[in-house]
């Protein structure tokens, strides 16, 4: 594993390569993308375990930080889903100019999955998306986001009587500007809710497989539309006991193995 800094100048981005340890050239390349704020959290152990386990099954994997999040430049104020979509196509070009490879693919969770399908068309040369769990009603999430906003608030300023709270109802429609303890600026909270299942579209020259809750209706959906339109999408059902928006020291797994073994499973498959 080696810490790396690509992208341009006025936009450098921090990651890890993980090199293969098996074949050289790599039989396949892994850009990792992580999902958004307090989920990225959630997320960032499970990826380091599945990076280290695909390097030593030959497998070139790079995972970094978006700008403004993490150990990237940046502050939450300084991200938005257009420069995030731009930062996978930075990490995508990093991976080939590290690793000589005979296909690419891009790993992605939650809201990470959404930029990565929208990126997914400037990257001609990329095989396959591994979408987990992947965010394409962008209304529903905020509003997952904001009651678990105020859940985490109640938590930390716990007020032994409910009649102390006071009602705004007027949150209900305002624009995020953080959830659970990541900034949110003006252009983020209006991008959050115009992610939409019919304009997220899986281009033809790369392959996908969503890895989902069989009760996730909203991604069952969009791969049923998918499918129709003859896209190349495939949808598998996995349960795993990740609460994305829960405390990282809650008692549910971190690294589950149900899901790091579906995932580097994937890449036993013949491409």
């Amino acid at each position: 594993m080696r810490p790396i800094v690509f992208g341009p100048l006025q936009r450098r981005l921090f990651g890890f390569f993980h090199a293969p340890q098996k074949t050289t050239p790599a039989r396949a390349g892994l850009v990792m993308c992580y999902p958004f704020g307090h989920e990225a959290t959630r997320a960032h152990r499970l990826y380091r375990v599945l990076a280290e386990r695909l390097a030593r099954q030959g497998v070139a994997v790079l995972r970094f930080d978006y700008f403004g999040t993490g150990d990237s430049p940046g502050g939450d104020l300084d991200g938005d889903m257009e420069g995030w979509r731009g930062d996978i196509l930075q990490a995508h070009a990093e991976l080939k100019r590290l690793a000589e490879v005979r296909s690419i693919h891009w790993l992605a969770s939650r809201l990470g999955a959404a930029l990565a399908v929208q990126a997914a068309g400037d990257a001609a040369d990329l095989d396959r998306l591994i979408l987990w769990d992947p965010i394409v009603d962008g209304p529903a999430y905020v509003k997952e986001l904001k009651v678990e906003h105020m859940g985490a608030l109640e938590l930390s300023f716990y007020a032994k009587d409910k009649s102390w709270f006071r009602a705004h109802p007027e949150r209900d429609t305002a624009p995020l500007t953080e959830a659970i303890g990541f900034g949110i600026n003006g252009k983020l909270a209006a991008q959050l809710p115009a992610v939409r299942a019919d304009a997220l579209d899986v281009p033809a020259h790369a392959a996908a497989v969503v890895f989902a809750n069989p009760a996730d209706l909203l991604a069952a959906g969009w791969c049923g539309r998918q499918q129709r339109a003859a896209q190349p999408v495939r949808l598998e059902a996995l349960v795993h006991p990740i609460v994305w928006t829960s405390d990282p020291l809650a008692d549910s797994a971190i690294v589950p193995a149900e899901v790091t073994q579906r995932l580097s499973a994937l890449f036993n498959e013949p491409t």
